[in-house]
């Protein structure tokens, strides 16, 4: 990183200082007010037209995507494109909303977020604000509280301001009720994603509903900030809508906003400046913030810390950046994903450096996938001579291994993929990156990746070269298969080429060369299982290798066994 700051994971509690009698009056309301939050249903359940995409899952990139349609409170009919992944449980399944930029591209943003939501088990809704009804300009969306445009920000006028179940952000927690309603539901929560502008609308749905019923929240990159405080009443940096001068928030209100569970993502790129993106607000108050999204969504979290340290309470923010990510939503969804799904108590790895990652090892490769259905090495119903390609990876030490900023780079593109963070490797653990689609199925309790950086993995059939570089810059490991392209062919060299409509993979597993995979076992690809030459007797094995193996075999088990236990990853 940049930087090499990264201030993470809440909640923690801020640094004690002494509490005025204001201060213990605000804390104690907080307490009461936060034991009442998401207690109850939404009274306002928005009116289902269509509710065929709560019930439909689509896979092919060449069909549209599902989508439902719903009356809002304003009396708009709007659209809200669906995934609902193969292991979604209407009884208790969660539930993610995906808020989309200025672009108003919620149908794109969906289409980016549909593998986080397969491997989560998720129903995934993706609401669109078109801007001929919430327009112009993006503030109507993510500023959508007045009466009769923006409110004031000299001093706080209630007739300038709508009733809060009347709020844009609102519409979130009306679709919500409509969704259990229909599906028949217990969810008491959801969570939130929203990038760039949709990012706006996430953090504000937390600052002006602090009721509404958000378990996990992520917003990245967004371009300006509602801040939380009010700059004692005479700084306009704090008067609205860039503080709480002039909002009808009141101080239990915020103390509950500082303590939801909510992640600012910055992505490590996203440093254009006002002048240099026409889509970033320049104002003396934005610029306050910083000159660009990743110094403001650094600006801030920090401010959250210094109110929550002021007041005394419980911050239940997290801050990251995201390695390599530009102002993209394909770059930030990866790790936003990890977030929005990770266990309470897991914070994000220390990428592990090229010397200490001697286990890791290139496994399994697919550059060409066989025609039709056979070739469907992701499961996801498609066959794609991109989507399905795969390398797989394995750690064969010891040691847990953690990949977060890795790239993986082929002979014509130096960054195909950019592992996201909390890309972690247990010993014995897989971990495989397909070219894209929708990765299905258990895969034997593998980590799944998908390209989002390169837009797909693009491996070359006649020849290639692939490399594994930490997040440092140092070459870790490197493989070649036939004329590689034109490059320099790796020390670790694959005689011919991969158009042979199958992976090749390591024969033994882990250990061996690579042979054609359909020589090993018969079948065409195995991404995430080890796939051992039936009926060959296991090597003789010195110490270390016996300790390597029982890692790898200890492993295997615990994805399998996780699984059992769980068929859907991390719901």
């Amino acid at each position: 990183m940049a930087s090499g700051w990264r201030q993470v994971n809440g909640p923690r509690r801020a640094t004690a200082r002494r509490l005025t009698g204001c201060y213990v009056r605000v804390a104690l309301l907080s307490i009461v007010l936060l034991a009442g939050l998401a207690s109850g249903d939404d009274p306002f359940p928005s009116a289902l037209l269509d509710t065929s995409g709560l019930y439909t899952r689509v896979t092919d990139p060449e069909l549209p995507e599902a989508s439902i349609e719903f009356v809002a409170r304003d009396g708009n009919s709007l659209t809200a494109f669906t995934y609902r992944a193969t292991g979604f449980d209407q009884a208790t399944g969660p539930v993610v909303f995906v808020m989309h930029g200025s672009g108003r591209t919620a149908e794109a943003y969906l289409k980016r977020f549909k593998p986080i939501a397969e491997r989560h088990g998720a129903l995934a809704v993706a609401p669109e604000f078109p801007e001929d009804l919430y327009g112009p300009g993006s503030s109507p969306y993510t500023l959508g509280v007045g009466t009769n445009g923006q409110p004031g920000s000299d001093a706080y006028d209630p007739s300038e301001w709508r009733n809060p179940d009347d709020y844009v952000y609102s519409e979130i927690e009306h679709l919500f009720e409509a969704i259990k309603l229909e599906l028949g539901g217990g969810q008491e929560s959801y969570r939130v994603f929203g990038h760039s502008a949709g990012s706006q609308f996430t953090h504000r749905l937390l600052t002006f509903r602090s009721d509404a019923r958000v378990a996990r929240a992520v917003a990245a990159n967004a371009g300006w900030y509602t801040l939380p405080g009010d700059g004692g009443g005479s700084d306009p940096n704090y008067a609205y809508p860039y503080g709480l001068f002039a909002t009808p928030v009141t101080q239990p209100e915020l103390a509950a906003l500082l303590a939801a569970d909510l992640v600012i993502l910055v992505g490590e790129n996203a440093t254009a400046t006002a002048d240099q993106d026409p889509s970033l607000r320049g104002t003396p108050e934005a610029n306050h913030q910083g000159i660009n999204r990743r110094e403001r969504g650094m600006f801030y979290f920090s401010r959250g810390a210094e109110v929550a340290d002021t007041l005394g309470i419980p911050v239940g923010w997290s801050f990251d950046i995201v390695p390599g990510a530009g102002h993209s939503s394909r770059e930030m969804i990866p790790s936003a994903g990890w977030y929005l799904f990770r266990e309470d108590a897991e914070s994000p790895c220390v990428p592990t450096v090229a010397g200490d990652a001697e286990g890791l090892v290139v496994n399994e490769i697919l550059a060409d996938p066989a025609f039709e259905l056979a070739g469907d090495a992701n499961a996801d119903g498609v066959r794609s001579s991109v989507d399905d390609e795969f390398v797989e990876l394995v750690n064969a030490g010891l040691t847990e291994l953690c990949l977060d900023g890795w790239i993986l780079t082929d002979a014509g593109n130096p960054e195909r993929h950019r592992f996201p963070l909390g890309s972690r490797l247990g010993p014995g653990e897989s971990l495989v990156v397909f070219g894209g689609g929708i990765p299905t199925g258990t895969f034997a309790g593998a980590q799944i990746q998908w390209a989002a950086f390169g837009k797909r993995l693009s491996l070359t059939n006649v020849g290639d070269v692939i490399s594994l570089i930490d997040h440092q810059g140092t070459l870790v490991r490197q493989v070649s298969w036939g004329d590689c392209n034109g490059q320099a062919c790796a020390t670790e060299h694959i005689p011919f080429g991969l158009g042979i409509d199958q992976s090749v993979t390591r024969e033994p597993p882990f250990f061996g060369g690579f042979e054609p995979h359909s020589t090993v076992d018969g079948s065409l690809f195995s991404p995430g299982t080890p796939t051992p030459r039936l009926g060959t007797a296991v090597p003789a094995l010195s110490r270390v290798g016996m300790l390597v193996l029982s890692a790898l075999i200890l492993g295997f088990s615990r994805q399998i066994l996780r699984k059992r236990l769980n068929p859907v990853q991390r719901r």
